[in-house]
């Protein structure tokens, strides 16, 4: 695949005509004559990353060929894949068509290999963990702030011969050794530690019984993980802190659809709920398995009038009151959310945000000091995220650099929505996970004249 083709997006400068692009370093919304920018229209999303990528790889390990339709052109989906077929897995087709999956039934073939994850955190957790069933040597290296030592503990009591360097890639994995049983882990940093053990489970000699210490982070990932654990004929025993998962003959293969990334929904819901909007985003609702779904309940308690369906959820804005919320299970929406605290009365104050430092880059600290910047009033305090919300008329624009961090540059783009004269720079870092991102929203700011 051509993944300069993943990375090419759309930009334009202020001032600028929609149909002259700009140097491609930074993006602004298209100009309405001074006149506030409106956002309005019904918007489809792409399939959920974190969902394609569990499912591709509980597919790698099935029985018999999956196809799987719906997964999304991005660069951590084709990154994934490539070192799944670099492990000698069978995988054919182009994103974002229909991709098919021919199961190794549990076998995975042997020898040493080396594969490179590079930004892609839940990969790189993953990979280790698949390394450890296959006989030979594996280095798996990526980005080296990720952290990736506690699963590396978890997969030496599991009887793996494992290393990393410091708390961090490259990883080295002696595999085929594994045993099963009983594990502690510690469950503060990553819920992608117990995600990427619990999907290795069922081939374990003495399955998995997963205690988890310490507070739980992203715990809706873990439901999600079960949830497609199960939909691939394994049983799954969840509690508060105890897994438990048996062995299985096999995991069972079939025709998957991806369902549509919640996480992406939170910016044209927000985006809605900022600048006065009305926007409904398809294939999110309440039978979405994400538990970023959550973003229409969260705006509804700030104020918005929310209507939510199976598979869409409506936002008309503004946002009228503050929060008070811990979002340690939904840590992708933070940046999204407190876009919105700040045109919100009063001050939000947001939990359970500290592992947000150790994502693509430190998203609290470049969170506040692009708010900041436009004098929004924010700071990080411990685990808190406080913002103090104005009318936003006193704000003045600037360059917002979201540090190489797609999540931070759609955040950004937000802000430059309702801040004038604010820049995102280096748009092209969305393409990591939604390379159409600032399409769509150009296309619910082109919709408000056929829409009302």
């Amino acid at each position: 695949m051509d993944l300069d083709a993943v990375s090419r997006v759309a930009v334009y400068d202020p001032g600028m005509n929609d149909s002259e692009t700009s140097n491609p370093g930074y993006w602004s919304p298209p100009q309405r004559d001074g006149q506030p920018i409106e956002v309005i229209g019904h918007t489809d999303l792409v399939g959920s990353k974190s969902v394609s990528q569990r499912v591709i790889l509980l597919a790698a390990l099935a029985k018999g060929g999956s196809e799987i339709i719906g997964a999304p052109l991005n660069e951590d989906l084709q990154v994934f894949i490539d070192a799944l077929v670099s492990l000698g897995l069978e995988i054919s087709g182009e994103l974002p068509g229909p991709l098919h999956v021919q199961g190794c039934g549990g076998q995975l073939p042997a020898g040493d290999r080396r594969v490179d994850l590079g930004a892609n955190g839940t990969g790189l957790r993953f990979i280790t963990a698949l390394a450890a069933l296959r006989q030979g040597e594996t280095i798996i290296d990526g980005v080296s702030h990720r952290p990736i030592l506690p699963l590396v503990k978890a997969l030496r009591d599991l009887g793996c011969s494992a290393s990393c360097t410091g708390e961090g890639p490259p990883v080295k994995i002696e595999g085929g050794s594994l045993t099963g049983g009983r594990v502690v882990l510690q469950a503060a940093v990553s819920s992608q530690f117990t995600s990427a053990l619990m999907q290795i489970a069922p081939h374990l000699p003495g399955g998995l019984q997963l205690r988890l210490t310490g507070p739980i982070s992203s715990r809706p990932y873990i439901e999600l993980t079960a949830a497609l654990l199960r939909a691939f004929g394994v049983a799954v025993e969840l509690t508060h802190r105890e897994i438990r998962i048996q062995k299985v003959e096999f995991l069972r293969s079939g025709r998957i659809e991806v369902e549509a990334d919640a996480s992406a929904a939170a910016f044209p819901l927000c985006a809605a709920a900022i600048q006065n909007g009305d926007v409904t985003v398809n294939g999110v609702g309440t039978r979405s398995l994400q538990g970023d779904r959550s973003i229409g309940e969260i705006l509804k308690e700030m104020g918005c009038r929310v209507e939510v369906s199976e598979r869409s959820i409506r936002v008309h804005g503004p946002p009228v009151r503050a929060i008070s919320r811990s979002m340690e299970g939904t840590p992708d929406l933070v940046p999204a959310v407190a876009v919105v605290a700040a045109f919100a009365r009063g001050e939000s104050v947001i939990s359970g945000v500290s592992h947000l430092r150790v994502k693509e880059t430190d998203r609290l600290e470049v969170l506040c000091r692009g708010m900041t910047s436009l004098g929004i009033r924010a700071e990080v305090r411990g685990d808190l995220l406080r913002v103090v919300g104005s009318d936003g008329l006193d704000l003045r624009g600037a360059d917002l650099d979201p540090a190489g961090d797609h999540r931070m540059a759609m955040a950004f783009a937000l802000l430059a929505l309702r801040v004038p004269g604010t820049r995102v720079i280096d748009p092209a870092c969305v393409a990591k996970s939604d390379p159409g991102f600032f399409t769509r929203i150009e296309a619910l700011i082109g919709q408000q004249e056929t829409t009302r």
